[in-house]
């Protein structure tokens, strides 16, 4: 198979006759190691290692033209041809058809060369990584475990037709746990502290799967949900990155306007803060630019409440007349992707439930997509709904969440705190409850 490396100096001498050009190539060799129902290498998850070429180009014709096109390992073998089926595919964008200028990537350690050796040598700390998930599950008296640990290296090239040669190797690590087929968690990250320290983590979750088995009641009606940060998570997916999307605000399906990002106009609580970091070394989302060309960084997206910009890459930022923002990594959930959510005086997350005199957990819902975006309204099933009393957790109880996102975020009642195992944070609100 063909180097990256020797792609991309390809890429660059076929694509020299075009008017502008880009493109990225990305090699990456990876380990998953999973265990089924306890058993390790069940049907759907035996360990296995891979490696692949991945990417894509995107071309400018003397016409102004547009074309994109697809990188893979055997690229070399069909390059002309290619080149000659992309061309007779060209389409008209015109705020698309641009280059971005000459910008230095950011200089961001993504390398952890005991991952690498990992992928690429001796297996070991993998498997003693699935190992201790096992046995922390085990200890906490979980009877059925379900987890994966997977690490990846490679080498990246991002080049344009202004000048950008961007290389640079990364790692990926990330493990994942599932117990007695009730509720899960995970990390992500690049290093192969990933996956130390388990212990307490997967004991969490057992002691909330624990109390997800025992009956509880609750009353109905309006009162305090503690929404977990994988819940928080895709709540900011949902609601505030589609909004916050350049390309949902410029056509004009955002609740926001272009004019309401120029004139800094609030959009939630004045300590509320949404930003985007792309920089964050060995962050699981970080990179030194986009595919694009531009620079990696933090980006503040609403500012004391106050909207600064969209999500924008360069096509939308022409489009908005605004400068081009890092984009979230894809693949990651916001948090782990680099859109954080942050408020002053955050308190730290065991505070938050040791404090709780009356309200529901919820680590898991269902229906998030069937969920209206702009307005912010949400009624999602919560099946294991975990009653907390005096700071204890009860037992849990079938129930349905509902209000509207938006709103919670502007209340003074609504908190967040904190852990150390998740980019975005618990959150404390005021909700609907149905009890069923």
């Amino acid at each position: 198979m063909s180097s990256v490396t020797e792609i991309a100096e390809a890429l660059e001498k076929t694509l020299s006759q075009a008017r502008g050009w880009r493109f990225v190539a990305k090699s990456t060799e990876s380990v998953d190691i999973g265990v089924d129902d306890s058993k390790l290498g069940g049907a759907y998850s035996p360990p296995r290692s891979s490696s692949e070429i991945s990417g894509n180009v995107f071309i400018v014709w003397e016409d102004g033209r547009c074309s994109r096109g697809r990188v893979d390992s055997k690229i070399l073998d069909r390059l002309p041809r290619e080149l000659d089926l992309w061309r007779s595919l060209a389409y008209r964008d015109d705020d698309a058809a641009y280059i971005w200028d000459l910008e230095s990537p950011a200089d961001v350690k993504l390398f952890d060369p005991k991952v690498a050796g990992v992928v690429q040598g001796d297996p070991t700390p993998a498997f003693e990584g699935i190992g201790r998930i096992v046995e922390a599950a085990r200890d906490s008296g979980s009877m059925v475990v379900d987890a994966r640990v997977c690490c990846s290296a490679g080498e990246t090239v991002v080049a344009t037709s202004n000048g950008l040669w961007a290389k640079y190797s990364e790692t990926g690590a990330w493990c994942y746990w599932y117990l007695d087929k009730t509720l899960g968690d995970g990390r992500y990250g690049r290093t192969t502290g990933t996956w130390e320290a388990l212990d307490e983590s997967v004991e969490w979750t057992a002691r909330i799967v624990d109390a997800a088995r025992i009956p509880a009641s609750s009353n109905s009606g309006t009162m305090r949900v503690i929404m977990s940060p994988s819940v928080v998570d895709s709540f900011i997916g949902h609601y505030i990155a589609f909004n916050l999307s350049g390309e949902n605000v410029a056509e004009g399906r955002s609740r926001y306007e272009v004019r309401q990002f120029r004139g800094g106009e609030p959009a939630l609580r004045d300590d509320m803060q949404v930003a985007l970091d792309t920089a964050v070394p060995m962050g699981p989302g970080s990179y030194p630019c986009t595919v694009e060309g531009v620079a990696s960084g933090r980006a503040d997206l609403i500012k004391d409440g106050r909207l600064v910009t969209p999500v924008l890459n360069l096509k939308y930022a022409r489009r908005c007349n605004m400068q081009p923002t890092p984009l979230p990594s894809r693949g990651l959930s916001p948090g782990y992707a680099g859109m954080l959510l942050r408020t002053e005086n955050m308190g730290a997350a065991e505070s938050l439930l040791e404090e709780c005199q009356d309200a529901l957990l919820v680590c898991s819902v269902l229906g998030m997509h069937t969920q209206d975006p702009v307005s912010g309204n949400f009624s999602l099933a919560a099946p294991e709904a975990i009653v907390v009393k005096g700071g204890e957790m009860l037992g849990s109880v079938k129930a349905v969440i509902s209000g509207n996102f938006f709103d919670a975020l502007n209340s003074r009642q609504t908190r967040l705190s904190l852990d150390d195992q998740h980019p975005n944070p618990w959150m404390e609100c005021l909700c609907h409850v149905e009890v069923g």
